[in-house]
Parts: structure tokens; C-alpha cells; sequence
């Protein structure tokens, strides 16, 4: 197997798994394997990228950091069909960080996994809690629209002053709602409370945090968790996790869902759909059913998913219950999750045995005969 790497991001190396899974077994057909990072602008590799490619082989794997995105931050479902059938020649296997992404997807040609990250160097740091306070947090200065719209819901219903926000006021919406796929329709009621949210927003009425980002050109997403946002969690016990994908009918994992893991936190996850689902089957960690209502996961309407997340979860949003008890009556369970996530990121015997698996269910299905070395 011949692996190329096209482009790549800083701070975010490629995982070994290919080079190792090519160690272990020998392949009875040549098979082109690319490493990219996907990004239809800038320094990534975009599908028109691709289709320069001459490519050789029968069975080409894509192995791709970061989201696959078309230029308006959608998930780009249409694009990456589109691409494998101009080339109905060869068949791709892709993995990517898109959870269950397979669902949208149906091309003879096409086969998509996940596979475990084996290129993390640096843990994250397991947050200490010093004093937890009634408030939860959200990080959200990425100014995406889901992000606007989070804020601006928990304000109509009055929970600002129980929570604290990063927002970054600088910067425009980076995707406008009209650029959206998938928005879905919004009830007049829902209209009504983003409305009334909005306005409150506007004008700032919330509690902000203001966090100094570090000046790094290559800073690694545990560096800015270890070095800054592990501290900042030490006094919450709750977290609005804002993903870096929601208008979409699968998930996207990012260093988010890794932070509310790290931090000890009661994670109530805005990500597409069924994004607690996919991490309990992924990871298999405790999702804390039994205290958080994650009923709203598998709602396909996005408004109405975004809205029953923080409605199910009043009880721990409207600053009525004594959360560091709750926490500490808990803490053993976030402690296990911590060793779970822990020994599956940075242990690699558990890694190849996971990978190799789904590696190896990949080239079956497209009859990839394959031998022990």
C-alpha cells in the first residue's frame, strides 16, 4: 500500500493506522492510500483536488482530519457522491471524524468508517474541580448559527444569568442561515423564543466570558484545553456542548466532545443528530442517563432537537439544584470515563485490535484479499 499525504493542518497529525495495518498484513492488489485534510478553500484538498488525481488501483482509501465540508459548512453529502461516481472505476474507503455518516449515503463505490485517533502525543489534563458553582458553561466563540441560536434560547427562558458564554462579538456569523442545507422548519412558537432570545443577545445581555487565546500558530487543540480551558472548568460541573457541526443528520466529532470528557462535566451535546448515541457506541463511556434527559438526540428537526436539549434539561439549567452536590455524588463515574477515554486514545495495542478490525471489514467488502505478513 502506497500512502501520500496531500495537505494536512497544523497542530493536527495523521494517525499511523494505515502504515501499521501494512505491517501486520500483506494485500493481494496494489492499493493507493491519501492522507488529507479536507477543506473546499484555503491550503486543504477539495474534491476538484481529487479529481486531478490519476488515480491507479482499484480500491483507493482516503483517510481524512477534519469535517467534509462543502464551502457553506455543510456536510457534503451531494459532493462526495458526486465525486465517487465520476470515478465508478474505483471504489474509496474513507474514514473520517462524521459519526454514522453512512446513513445519508448510499454509493456502490463508497464504504465510510470511523477509525480511533492513534495521533494524539500530548493527554488532555484531567480537570480538578476547586469550587463548583449552580452555573453551567458553553464554549462558543466560533460564531456559527447553532451557537447564536443556543444562546439566544437560553436566554428567552430566562437561564443566562445561571450560565456562563465565550462569544466572540468581533467576528460575523460565519454561516448565514439562508447557505444552510438542512434547516428544517421552525415553528411559530420556536420563532417566537429565538426572537425574544435574540434581542437579549443583541445587546449583550448575558454572561461572558473573556479567556486570552494563546499566540501559537501551532497550537494543538489539548494544548489550548491543557494550558487554558482545563482551568476555567474547574468551577462548573455542566456543559452546553456547541459542536462544530448541527444543521446535519449525522455528527461530527471534534476536540469539544473530548474537552467535556476531560473536564468532568454533565454534557448536554448541540451537535447533529444522535451525537450522545454515537458516543456512547463509539467510546462506550457513561452518558449520566439517568441525570441528564439526552431524549432530544435523535430529534431529525433541528430547531426542535436544539430546543427539547436545554427544555428536558430545565432541572440543571435554571440554577434550582445544588449541582456540586450532584457532582460529587457522581464522581466516580466521570473518573471512569476519564480511564475509558484515556486507555483507548493512548493505548496502542487496544487501538491496532479496534482499527485493524474496521480496516479489515473495509477491504472485505470489496473483496481485498488480505494475509499475515
Amino acid at each position: 500500500m502506497e500512502i501520500k499525504t496531500l495537505s494536512f493542518a497544523p497542530g493536527i497529525p495523521f494517525n499511523d493506522t494505515f502504515e501499521s495495518f501494512c505491517d501486520k498484513y500483506r494485500l493481494d492488489e496494489d492499493i493507493e492510500c491519501y492522507q488529507l485534510f479536507f477543506c473546499p478553500w484555503g491550503n486543504g484538498t477539495s474534491f476538484e483536488d481529487l479529481d486531478k488525481i490519476n488515480f491507479k488501483s482499484r480500491v483507493v482509501i482516503l483517510n481524512i482530519i477534519d469535517s467534509i465540508i462543502d464551502k457553506f459548512d455543510n456536510t457534503a453529502i451531494k459532493e462526495l457522491k458526486d465525486f465517487c461516481r465520476r470515478h465508478p472505476e474505483h471504489n474509496f474507503i474513507v474514514s473520517s471524524p462524521h459519526f454514522n455518516i453512512k446513513r445519508e449515503l448510499s454509493v456502490p463505490n463508497l464504504y465510510l468508517d470511523e477509525i480511533m485517533p492513534t495521533m494524539l502525543t500530548e493527554p488532555f489534563r484531567r480537570c480538578e474541580k476547586k469550587e463548583i458553582s449552580n452555573k453551567f458553561v458553553s464554549f462558543s466563540n466560533s460564531t456559527k448559527l447553532h451557537r447564536v441560536l443556543t444562546i439566544s434560547y437560553l436566554l428567552s427562558k430566562d437561564y443566562g444569568k445561571n450560565g456562563d458564554f465565550t462569544f466572540n462579538f468581533e467576528h460575523e456569523l460565519i454561516s448565514q442561515p439562508q447557505v444552510y442545507k438542512n434547516l428544517g422548519v421552525m415553528s411559530d412558537e420556536l420563532k417566537a423564543s429565538f426572537a425574544k432570545g435574540h434581542e437579549l443577545f443583541k445587546n449583550k445581555d448575558f454572561n461572558r466570558l473573556e479567556i486570552e487565546p494563546i499566540q501559537d500558530k501551532d497550537l494543538s487543540p489539548a494544548k489550548n484545553y491543557n494550558e487554558i480551558l482545563s482551568f476555567v472548568y474547574e468551577n462548573y460541573a455542566i456543559e452546553i456542548v456547541t459542536g462544530t457541526m448541527f444543521f446535519e443528520k449525522s455528527p461530527v466529532l471534534s476536540e469539544k466532545e473530548m474537552q467535556s470528557v476531560y473536564s468532568k462535566n454533565f454534557p448536554i451535546f448541540l451537535n447533529g443528530v444522535g451525537m450522545a448515541k454515537e458516543m456512547k457506541k463509539f467510546f462506550d463511556i457513561d452518558l449520566f442517563e439517568d441525570i441528564i434527559d439526552h431524549s432530544y438526540d435523535g430529534i431529525e428537526n433541528h430547531f426542535e432537537r436544539l430546543a427539547a436539549a436545554i427544555d428536558r434539561n430545565e432541572k440543571l439549567l435554571n440554577g434550582s439544584m445544588n449541582i456540586q452536590e450532584l457532582w460529587f455524588d457522581n464522581r466516580h463515574r466521570f473518573d471512569y470515563n476519564c480511564d475509558k477515554i484515556q486507555s483507548m486514545l493512548f493505548d496502542g495495542s487496544y487501538q491496532k485490535v479496534f482499527n485493524f478490525k474496521k480496516i479489515r471489514q473495509a477491504l472485505t467488502h470489496f473483496n481485498v484479499t488480505l494475509n499475515l505478513r
